[in-house]
């Protein structure tokens, strides 16, 4: 009896010992539950976070339960990269998907697009981010996403025109953005639903969309009650459908509106009584053998006009020096009745390649422009500015602003406390 309960001693003491060195041997790390292992190894990439599963065996699993998923297509071998995005998916434990992004830039099968879009939705996936490219046939968005009630922010990027479709309605209770890239609005695929159905949107982002030429569909209707920021960039629209077709945005709490690329007419139906930032960048036609560009400048410099009076609550403007220039293409500016900032505190004009800013008070700026007359400011050094007679030279930090313009400016925001000027690092030529 003795004997037994010596041995029973050895073998417990035996026993502590072992789990003591295992204990030495292990790192901090591996003690803890799974549940933290797989939110720091979330910070990885998913290859990355894979590749843990070589350190040792607590490492192997672990990584099945990522929250994060970020699959993106860098190489040559894209069978390879599919099987690889299917073997992950396959593995993985069934659990909740947070954040899910597939990058694609070659042609893949839609059901492969399709496959993993589904497994993400059916995963509760609250981020989803997707660039698809397909050439022989268009994705469809499983309905299993397009009624999600976790969905918190969507972004989605056609490859080319056709390699997504463009969902006609949506029922996202809980999206709070959405980016739409590369998409074609059109009848067929557009009734205004898509918008209405995201009763919480706040961001809106539209990137190199346009409204389908010769199709009857001519307005797209932007009605988001909660909408707060609003970007369009970069809309492709061709200059024939300038007249006929138009963004109409229905956001009374629009707060930040940002604009960059060539004009589209933008009529926003409600005043803007909560917008504190806009953002203007517009690109200049230089030339264009279809049209003639002289009027072409002149209807885009009267119609940008007539979208500045939609932002005049705006307390923030920032203008790039191309948008400037459209103005100066007006020759009766002064016979145009300039849109009145009484909320505005700040002007901002900004570059392509900044080097430094300038702050200019504006009753400075104004006793400048009382000697300038019909010549140039010349926004050439970050402590100084002077009225030239001609151009800024060459290879000079500077900008170059048309004295009416500015003034026309100025006149437009009599409650103006400053001018913020970046310049460039290589002026240009203006």
């Amino acid at each position: 009896m003795a004997a037994r309960e010596a041995k029973k001693m050895r073998n417990e003491e035996r026993e502590t010992q072992r789990k003591e060195e295992d204990k030495s041997d292990s790192d901090n790390l591996s003690c803890l539950p799974d549940s933290i292992l797989s939110h720091i190894l979330s910070f990885l990439d998913t290859k990355s976070a894979i590749r843990t599963c070589v350190l040792s065996k607590r490492y192997t699993l672990v990584w099945t339960l990522l929250p994060n998923l970020d699959f993106k297509y860098s190489g040559t071998d894209i069978s390879g990269f599919t099987s690889y995005v299917n073997h992950v998916l396959d593995r993985r434990e069934d659990s909740i998907v947070t954040s899910f992004r597939l990058s694609v830039y070659k042609d893949v099968d839609p059901s492969f697009f399709e496959k993993c879009i589904r497994y993400a939705a059916q995963h509760k996936v609250q981020n989803l981010r997707v660039r698809v490219c397909t050439k022989c046939k268009s994705v469809i968005l499983p309905g299993l996403l397009l009624n999600s009630p976790c969905l918190r922010i969507l972004r989605l990027n056609n490859g080319t025109c056709w390699s997504m479709e463009l969902p006609k309605s949506l029922a996202l209770p809980s999206l709070k953005i959405l980016r739409l890239k590369n998409f074609v609005f059109s009848d067929s695929n557009y009734n205004g639903e898509i918008f209405v159905g995201c009763p919480n949107l706040e961001t809106l982002v539209l990137n190199k969309c346009l409204i389908k030429p010769l199709d009857k569909l001519k307005v797209l209707e932007v009605n988001c009650l909660k909408l707060e920021h609003l970007e369009i960039r970069y809309w492709r629209s061709p200059w024939r459908c300038f007249d006929e077709c138009m963004i109409n945005v229905t956001a009374p709490r629009l707060d930040t509106f940002q604009f960059q690329g060539h004009l589209v007419k933008v009529n926003f139906k409600e005043s803007l009584l909560c917008l504190d930032k806009a953002s203007i960048d517009l690109f200049y036609p230089m030339s264009c053998a279809m049209v003639d560009i002289c009027e072409r400048r002149q209807k885009m410099s009267k119609t940008f006009i007539s979208m500045l009076g939609r932002l005049c609550n705006v307390k923030s403007l920032s203008l790039s020096v191309k948008t400037i220039e459209v103005l100066s293409v007006v020759s009766d500016l002064r016979e145009c009745a300039p849109p009145i900032f009484e909320n505005l505190r700040y002007i901002r004009f900004t570059v392509k390649n900044k080097h430094t800013e300038m702050c200019i008070p504006i009753n400075e700026l104004a006793q400048l422009l009382k000697s300038a007359k019909n010549d140039y400011l010349i926004l050439r050094d970050p402590k100084e500015s002077k009225i030239w007679k001609t151009k800024p030279m060459r290879n000079t930090s500077s900008i170059a602003i048309r004295a009416r313009v500015m003034s026309y400016l100025l006149e437009s925001c009599p409650c103006a406390e400053n001018l913020i000027a970046e310049l460039p690092k290589v002026s240009t030529d203006y």
